[in-house]
């Protein structure tokens, strides 16, 4: 089941050397990814007939349901800053994820476009995994649309810029 989309996906991530496999009968890859915070583990989606590479990056935090409602407003904040891709929360689970996309022209995919979605999505979970991480270690209670802004604002838990 190979499709040119789902070739420059493949091609993507043996031009970076990740680790990868690909999920028999489907037009899948998924990978984890050893990012500043933990391990983020993804999952590469190509959609042929659309043109679409999906791309979703899961966050390493399990979410309790008392601390759901404030990592959802969390969520939503950081959101407001993203340019590409969301935050999601999968309420039943309590998993937070990073989802982004893009279409490519059936012509030509774009595998340095589709690594960069990879490391967009990779970067975006590190940077939340301590954020909902710090959040799950106080009572529920406490966070407050106050409280959470001044958590999105803290820079000692970002990861390290990457170097050029």
């Amino acid at each position: 089941m190979s499709s040119p989309l789902h070739q420059a996906v493949l091609g993507a991530f043996e031009a970076q050397g990740w680790s990868f496999h690909q999920v028999p009968g489907q037009t899948v890859v998924e990978a984890a990814f050893e990012a500043h915070h933990g391990k983020v583990p993804l999952h590469v989606q190509s959609h042929e007939e659309a043109g679409l590479v999906s791309v979703v990056a899961q966050c390493s935090v399990r979410i309790e349901p008392a601390w759901r409602a404030p990592a959802a407003q969390l969520l939503m904040r950081a959101n407001e800053s993203l340019n590409l891709g969301a935050l999601e929360l999968v309420w039943d689970q309590g998993s937070a994820l990073f989802r982004v996309g893009s279409l490519f022209p059936r012509e030509q995919p774009q595998p340095r476009l589709i690594a960069a979605l990879v490391h967009a999505a990779v970067a975006e979970v590190d940077r939340l995994t301590p954020l909902l991480g710090e959040m799950c270690r106080h009572p529920a209670i406490e966070w407050g649309p106050a409280e959470i802004r001044a958590l999105l604002a803290r820079e000692d838990l970002l990861p390290p810029a990457p170097e050029p």
